[in-house]
């Protein structure tokens, strides 16, 4: 997977990345995506590019999104609203939301499962064909199989 350095991103092309990531992450776990563990990183991901300086306090006006995603699974569709934003810009939400999730759910730091939750996100974004493989090996640079036994350890 190649990225564009200057290539920008529109909000339904990074939470279809949110999405697509996030399920690609649970599907190498016995988790569902309505566990706390994912629907914060979501939500907050959205918060942090609303308002790059957003703290974990604000994450409460996500709380009806939270709700969303848990009953369906996914955010719902969002309209292009001409935004755009730059691939570092999205690493950067996706890295926090990820943290602070990590913090505010389980009082840690991120682990291996929420690393393959960034990195199926991001490589997502750059190539939206991408499958669990191509992150693996791209991100990893390791088989498939062992990149999943570190998610599946993570969430025991």
């Amino acid at each position: 997977m190649r990225t564009n350095p200057y290539a920008t991103f529109s909000l339904p092309e990074i939470v279809a990345a949110l999405n697509d990531g996030v399920a690609m992450a649970v599907g190498e776990t016995p988790l569902t995506i309505a566990e706390a563990r994912f629907t914060w990183p979501m939500a907050g991901t959205l918060l942090r590019l609303a308002d790059p300086e957003a703290t974990a306090a604000g994450i409460g006006q996500y709380d009806v999104l939270r709700a969303r995603i848990e009953i369906g699974y996914e955010i719902p569709e969002v309209p292009d609203d001409g935004r755009r934003w730059t691939r570092d810009q999205v690493s950067e939400a996706v890295n926090w939301a990820v943290d602070q999730g990590a913090n505010a759910v389980r009082g840690s730091c991120a682990d291996d499962l929420d690393n393959l939750l960034v990195n199926a996100v991001m490589s997502l974004l750059d190539d939206p064909h991408a499958e669990f493989e191509d992150v693996a090996v791209e991100n990893y640079g390791e088989e498939p199989e062992t990149v999943s036994r570190w998610a599946r350890d993570a969430a025991a």
